[in-house]
């Protein structure tokens, strides 16, 4: 009897782990995401971007990118063209307060001056890109404009995956409805479907390579693809440091220089 009954406890102590996952709803998982920008974390990266036309043809962009993450302050991104020599000098900088509203400025060397990006403006493609302003400025957290529902678990890219289903539920909601591929084991997405209106499927977001930098997991290998237009901007990133940013950089004083 007491070789049943410790049979039966090893049983149940194997099975907790998965009964607990199991148990988990889908505003459970989104709380627990681990990621809310493609940088995590505070730092920097050197980013080689590609763009796609729909036939195929691609042009290849350098850029460096300072993120600033702090629970007390808000975050902060500035990114900056180091080539192609007709889009050098260009700089973008975003601002997410802890409290207040979201900033975004634009410098453009031609025009020897910031501009403000206005609130309507942040669903636009930013620079001729599959991204938005809000995406590139590093807004990817869904917790308070989306209900989350869990959908049947998936394999995607080899990687044991939640699947959650957010509905648009508040003001701030750039899509009707986003679907995320969620690796369970590490809790980052691997995979995200932003649908239109009418249930089409307006682009498709994935990450991969992703490496342990200080503690942080970071896709080193991200394309973002519109599944309307046909093209594709690819972000590959390179020398990633987590080493302290000079906040200077993160303002508008530091678009002008």
């Amino acid at each position: 009897m007491k070789r049943v009954v410790l049979s039966i406890l090893a049983v149940v102590l194997l099975c907790a782990p998965a009964i607990s996952a199991q148990e988990l709803t889908g505003r459970e998982i989104l709380d627990q995401l681990n990621f809310s920008t493609i940088l995590s974390g505070s730092g920097s990266a050197q980013i080689t971007m590609i763009t796609e036309n729909a036939k195929g043809a691609q042009r290849s962009y350098s850029l460096q990118v300072y993120v600033r993450m702090d629970e007390s302050e808000g975050d902060a991104q500035f990114l900056e063209y180091l080539a192609p020599a007709d889009v050098r000098g260009t700089k973008f900088l975003s601002l997410r307060p802890k409290d207040g509203e979201n900033q975004m400025w634009l410098y453009l060397p031609a025009l020897g001056r910031e501009r403000r990006i206005a609130a309507h403006m942040t669903g636009d493609s930013f620079m001729g890109t599959d991204f938005t302003y809000d995406e590139i400025g590093g807004n990817f957290g869904y917790e308070d404009d989306y209900a989350a529902e869990r959908l049947p678990d998936k394999v995607e890219q080899g990687l044991d995956c939640y699947v959650l289903e957010l509905t648009a539920a508040g003001p701030g909601a750039l899509y009707p409805k986003v679907r995320m591929w969620v690796w369970k084991e590490e809790m980052v997405p691997v995979k995200m479907e932003f649908y239109a209106s009418g249930d089409t499927l307006a682009k498709t977001l994935t990450l991969s390579r992703f490496q342990n930098v200080s503690g942080e997991l970071i896709p080193h290998y991200v394309v973002m693809a519109n599944n309307i237009q046909g093209t594709r901007t690819i972000l590959e990133l390179a020398q990633v440091s987590q080493e302290e940013v000079d906040p200077e950089i993160f303002t508008v004083r530091n678009l002008r220089r």
